[in-house]
């Protein structure tokens, strides 16, 4: 099953459990929200004609793109806590410098919230920070820093997780089929949409894709598809074309950072 396929599966699965639920569950509307970590929006299809993304650029062309959104922090970490909660980063308190977040800040994030609302919830993917339960007995290793038990079905994993399937625990077992995070976190995805058609639940599931994210390793299977290809910078790209901005600007994490893509 190619990304094409996949992502198709997953809008049908998505239309089936809608149109079996909608009728007792009309005031709560199954809900997906779809990260892509690092991305920036001249890496797009229909910002930019040099780059291929034909699933992205139809959710954009036949929803509605928010083209006014502004990232108040330009790191994976800390905008993860924002998305969570809704919460600029001085009220979240998550970042490289400060930390993770309390369990009383997560206690206010949306998966929260929708749980206790009475939908069916799950995560998969790169979760990206740590927020640790008031009782890890009788969690496995390596979730006891995760608010696993703050959702009904989990395939998340803390910190920069692996684009090697079979070293990501929550989803090893897709390893075989789909060796590469990507299509393993879209197999995770379906199951879990299948799990609450089962059920007739209204479900909300995020899905934390850690590509993007540097150091760039795309899934391999897909390589002809770009191997023509070229890129050009933007025009603004890289500390040289950001002199004029102030000193703090230039003193964080972002700045600083060695060019992981190589341009």
């Amino acid at each position: 099953m190619n990304i094409r396929e996949l992502s198709t599966k997953i809008i049908l699965l998505l239309f089936t459990a809608f149109v079996n639920t909608v009728a007792a569950f009309q005031e709560k509307p199954n809900i997906i929200f779809l990260l892509t970590d690092d991305q920036a929006t001249w890496a797009v299809g229909y910002n930019n004609s040099e780059f291929l993304t034909p699933e992205i650029d139809k959710l954009a062309l036949q929803g509605v793109r928010f083209s006014r959104h502004y990232n108040t922090t330009a790191i994976c970490m800390a905008s993860r806590a924002n998305i969570m909660t809704g919460k600029h980063e001085y009220k979240t308190g998550t970042n490289f410098m400060h930390g993770n977040m309390t369990r009383e800040i997560f206690s206010d994030s949306y998966p929260v919230l929708l749980k206790q609302a009475g939908y069916y919830t799950g995560f998969v993917g790169k979760f990206g920070f740590e927020t640790p339960p008031q009782n890890t007995e009788g969690l496995a290793k390596g979730y006891q820093n995760l608010p696993v038990d703050l959702f009904d079905v989990w395939y998340g994993g803390k910190k920069q997780t692996s684009f090697n399937t079979s070293k990501n625990h929550y989803i090893k077992q897709f390893a075989n089929k789909y060796p590469h995070a990507t299509l393993a976190n879209g197999a995770a995805a379906i199951e879990f949409i299948e799990q609450a058609h089962e059920k007739s639940l209204p479900f909300m599931l995020s899905v934390s894709f850690k590509a993007p994210h540097a150091p760039v390793e795309p899934d391999p299977q897909f390589d002809d598809l770009f191997v023509t290809r070229k890129y050009s910078r933007p025009d603004n790209y890289w500390r040289g074309n950001g002199e004029h901005l102030a000193l703090q600007a230039k003193l964080g994490r972002q700045y600083l950072t060695e060019n992981a893509f190589g341009f």
